[in-house]
């Protein structure tokens, strides 16, 4: 009776690759759905085994193919684990023994990454990809491209608008819309991912939920892709849940833009827009098991690509203390890969992981406090107690009974070191501890420009952007009517002046001579009429004149005597000069001119428009108003001072006792990426305010004030900034919100 050998099942599903790293071979058992991968010594072993050829020929054909000695033992074993594995049958004609490793149950992974299996969704996705074919086109390909082009111009140009937009959408309508959305888009997320695998003649036959650090989302099991040969097809699986989702978003952010503002189709698809852009951009992350990282890993064409590069890391971390347990990698380009993508996988998990746990041990403390430290203590020994299991083996590990004493004692010794030199550091080295916060610069002074009085904008001599300083001429406003008004009030003036002079003065030397003449001549006239008068009396009564000539000389001497009366009081009048009241009255006009006068002035001042500050001209079009007519009172122009400008810091409540008046602070706008603005603490708010952005967090305002000579600082500009709050020891940066937590909130408990 002949021998009976292993044999490869006939079923298995064998895809040939090329790698950077040389030819592998993807093996899926189609029972299961398991798939492995072996180098190409390791499929020409596993080929050989076919039932009728011994391991000692399978052992020979080895070294001739390869030229490298191979050991029966290592046959033996290499045949063992394919057995357990369950590739082999005893005979060509039996069944294959069942592996070790049972098919996927409902839920499985662990409490960061959970898996519930829902549905085989392989007939639906058969029936689907001839109606969606078009989808595979490049036609399509191009506009989708398109589309998703035009979509981040829009959010360029618009992204002030977004970034102001976005408190509107911490509301409960707000956010149960953006779960509903991102539910649907999730369906179609995975269902992308089946239906490209589908396409490319492999098969589907899971779908299924996940939380990823208890946060929720879906997947869908698309193995099938490890299969194909090309590269291309490979990634394309993997892109096509991304692919869908940021052409939702581009479709969102375009009918945003085109809807009009302030309605309800503008805000819904805002609500979309940005869920689908922040899903995208955490999906597209490579640190953590999303499509980043599956897209990552099939580039660089290294499947398990976060496990590989842990075990690295840690077998190299071992290794330091016990030697000979080093990683068995030897593919220089694989260590550095997994060393650097273990690292920053390793840093972005842990703080994710850190700031959940964080956030949920600081609200169950705050609500619960003992009771919820205690809680929350229990949670932790729960999900860690992996990891604490594997540490406990790994300390009794150093004393264990088969290691030599003085084994132990250099392992002891090097984990003692390694402590040692990072508490002396911890408690030696000092540096500056910083404090940062979100700023916002302001101007110390902004201006705004008003007219004194109304008028027409005959002249406009700085625009926008000017820099001008205190007293500079901004416009002239039409002076016609003010001039006309003030010439004709200046010659009357002049004449009052003239009037007021004359009065003061009173009368002249020849007036007063002419005066006295006339009263001369005035006696003289009436010594002369009197005589007449005398004799005109005598020749009446001697009855030698008429009564009539008698009469006309009685007249003629009253006459006289009575021009005498005005001559003399015009003499008098002379002499006496002008009256105290007709001065005081021409007095009173002069003044009244006079302010008049001034008024005039100030108006015609009032009409050229000045700068107050020393700044820049901030309002936008500013020539555009020439020849427009200004009210009195209404803003013409506004002037920020940018010389020196403050900045205002949110810092939040549990670091602003570290903050004093005088500590420098460092900004880096998000306009100037390649700057720095140096300043000084100059005062704090007195005053907490509550965070409007949703987290439960009072701020205190920190001002600080900033040189910007260079105007480079512009009114509104944001960034971060830090505190420089002097040296501290390591233990105290690194540890001080424990330090905090014990001090505050543990005691608080009691």
């Amino acid at each position: 009776m002949s021998a009976v050998f292993p044999s490869l099942r006939g079923d298995l599903i064998i895809s040939r690759q090329e790698l950077p790293d040389g030819v592998v071979y993807v093996v899926k058992d189609p029972t299961i759905g398991r798939f492995l991968r072996f180098k190409e010594p390791e499929y020409f072993i596993a080929q050989q085994l076919d039932g009728a050829t011994s391991l000692d020929e399978i052992r020979e054909r080895g070294e001739k193919q390869f030229g490298a000695t191979l050991s029966i033992a290592t046959l033996n074993q290499f045949a063992g684990k394919l057995q357990n594995l369950g590739l082999l049958s005893v005979s060509p004609h039996e069944p294959a023994q069942k592996a070790s490793v049972s098919k996927p149950s409902k839920v499985g992974g662990n409490i960061f990454y959970l898996r519930f299996r829902l549905l085989d969704p392989d007939s639906l996705l058969s029936r689907a990809v001839p109606r969606l074919g078009f989808v595979f086109t490049q036609s399509f390909a191009i506009f989708s491209l398109a589309v998703i082009s035009f979509a981040i111009g829009v959010l360029i140009l618009s992204w002030q608008e977004i970034h102001h937009s976005l408190p509107r959408l911490f509301q409960p309508g707000a956010l149960a819309l953006a779960w509903f959305t991102l539910i649907g888009v999730v369906v179609g997320h995975e269902f992308a991912h089946g239906l490209t695998c589908k396409r490319f003649g492999g098969s589907v036959r899971e779908i299924g939920l996940l939380l990823i650090y208890f946060q929720p989302a879906m997947y869908c099991n698309v193995s099938d892709a490890w299969l194909f040969p090309e590269k291309y097809k490979r990634l394309l699986v993997t892109l096509a849940g991304a692919w869908f989702e940021i052409f939702c978003w581009a479709l969102a952010t375009i009918l945003w833009r085109l809807t009009e503002p302030a309605t309800i189709p503008n805000f819904l698809f805002l609500v979309m827009a940005t869920a689908l852009g922040i899903k995208s951009l955490f999906n597209l992350n490579p640190l953590i098991k999303l499509d980043g990282y599956y897209l990552l890993s099939d580039y660089l064409e290294i499947p398990n690509l976060r496990a590989n590069a842990f075990q690295h890391i840690g077998a190299s971390i071992s290794g330091l203390f016990r030697p000979g347990h080093r990683s068995s990698e030897q593919n220089p380009r694989k260590r550095r890969i997994y060393w650097i993508y273990g690292l920053l996988a390793g840093v972005y998990s842990g703080w994710l992981l850190g700031f959940i746990l964080l956030s949920l041990g600081t609200f169950l403390v705050a609500r619960y406090q003992g009771w919820g430290g205690a809680f929350f203590a229990g949670f932790l020994i729960i999900i860690f107690r992996g990891t604490l299991r594997k540490t406990g083996r790994l300390l009794a590990s150093f004393f264990s009974g088969s290691t030599r004493i003085i084994q132990r004692v250099k392992r002891l010794a090097k984990l003692a070191l390694v402590l040692a030199l990072i508490a002396a550091g911890l408690y030696f080295i000092k540096t500056d501890f910083k404090i940062s916060g979100e700023f916002t610069i302001l101007p110390i002074h902004n201006a705004e420009i008003r007219p004194e009085v109304e008028g027409i904008i005959e002249e406009i001599v700085r625009d926008e952007g000017d820099v001008v300083n205190a007293g500079d001429l901004i416009a002239r406003l039409s002076d016609r009517d003010y001039r006309a008004e003030l010439d004709k009030v200046t010659a009357e003036f002049a004449e009052k002046q003239a009037r007021l002079r004359m009065l003061k003065a009173g009368a002249r030397a020849e007036e007063l001579e002419l005066a006295r003449t006339t009263v001369t001549k005035g006696e003289e006239r009436v010594k002369h009429s009197k005589s007449l008068l005398e004799m005109e009396k005598t020749l009446y009564d001697d009855k030698l004149s008429s009564k009539k000539d008698f009469e006309v000389a009685a007249e003629i001497a009253a006459l006289r005597q009575s021009e005498l009366e005005e001559s003399k009081g015009t003499l008098k009048l002379l002499q006496a000069g002008a009256r105290p009241e007709e001065i005081e009255a021409i007095q009173a006009e002069v003044a009244r001119l006079s302010s008049q006068i001034k008024y005039l002035q100030g108006q015609l001042e009032r009409l050229r428009i000045l700068s107050p500050i020393t700044g820049v001209v901030t309002t936008h079009r500013l020539k555009e108003r020439l020849g427009t007519n200004l009210k009195k009172g209404e803003l013409f122009a506004q002037v920020h001072q940018v010389q020196t400008v403050d900045a205002e810091i949110a810092v939040p409540e549990n670091e602003i006792s570290e903050v004093r008046i005088g500590q420098p602070v460092m900004l880096k706008a998000r306009a100037y990426i390649d700057r720095s603005f140096m300043g000084k603490v100059i005062s704090t708010s007195p005053v907490g305010i509550q965070s409007t952005n949703g987290i439960a967090q009072r701020h205190f305002i920190v001002v600080t004030e900033l040189e910007n000579n260079t105007q480079l600082l512009r009114p509104e500009m944001t960034g971060n900034a830090k505190i420089s709050c002097g040296n501290r020891h390591l233990y105290q940066i690194v540890f001080r919100r424990l330090i905090r937590f014990i001090r505050v909130e543990f005691w608080s408990w009691w």
